[in-house]
């Protein structure tokens, strides 16, 4: 009998303090997205995701993509003739106009290793990333997030190509060298490239818990999207596992 009194007193004050707790409120919806633009980023890098979030905004009321960049200047991506850049990206807002997002994506490119010894480009992300939701890098991108120190003793990945050059810039990293893209916390980074578009897709089904809307944009654009972040047959053709093979990238 004394026992089942102990049990009842037990289950009782359980309950009580079960009930005095609270849930958490859920986190919102990163609905105010910024692309940070500099001279010789790689257009796909930047393209890629906006052309799929661009069709997400367009089912997301309040969503809004903005560029943001040095100046309000046009900003030159990569591909050059001999007449000079071929395209060029229009800023909505400076660095130093500081809008307020919810996400911030860093494209790569040549241009990363400009903007990694860019001190107000660095700053930049580093006073920037306190106040994200999330935050993106897409291919190269990933060594401006390491220059802030965003990605000190994270996992992380990035262009396989340039694998070693890479890894050099960001030694406290924890670089992964399969993978389509890496989530660690709210940093999310993609392997090269067009990995942008699967990191994106993956994005929208995870964090917009919405993979109906992810798969919608995906086969507007045409695209066939990889799931499974492991997926990555680029690491082996540029050896990444045994520390890459040493190269920069030269266009």
């Amino acid at each position: 009998m004394q026992l089942l009194r102990t049990l009842a007193v037990v289950l009782t004050s359980a309950l009580a303090v079960s009930a005095g707790k609270t849930k958490p409120a859920p986190k919102p919806v990163p609905l105010k997205w910024g692309v940070l633009a500099f001279p010789r980023y790689v257009g796909l890098d930047a393209y890629g995701p906006l052309e799929l979030l661009n069709i997400v905004a367009f089912n997301t009321p309040n969503m809004t993509l903005s560029i943001i960049a040095e100046t309000l200047d046009p900003v030159p991506a990569h591909i050059t003739n001999s007449a000079g850049p071929l395209t060029y990206v229009k800023p909505t807002y400076t660095i130093d106009q500081d809008p307020q997002l919810d996400v911030l994506l860093i494209p790569g490119g040549p241009g990363s290793r400009i903007a990694y010894n860019n001190t107000r480009i660095i700053d930049y992300v580093k006073r920037t990333y306190p106040k994200l939701q999330y935050i993106v890098s897409v291919c190269t991108g990933a060594q401006i997030l390491a220059k802030a120190g965003i990605l000190t003793g994270k996992r992380a990945t990035t262009n396989k190509f340039s694998w070693a050059e890479m890894v050099a810039s960001g030694p406290g990293v924890n670089w992964v060298p399969c993978a389509r893209w890496v989530v660690d916390g709210n940093i999310w980074t993609s392997s090269g490239v067009a990995a942008g578009i699967d990191l994106s897709h993956a994005f929208v089904s995870q964090i917009y818990k919405n993979e109906t809307l992810a798969d919608k944009a995906a086969n507007i654009l045409e695209i066939e999207i990889h799931k499974d972040p492991h997926w990555d047959p680029f690491c082996k053709i540029w050896n990444t596992t045994a520390g890459g093979t040493p190269m920069t990238m030269s266009m």
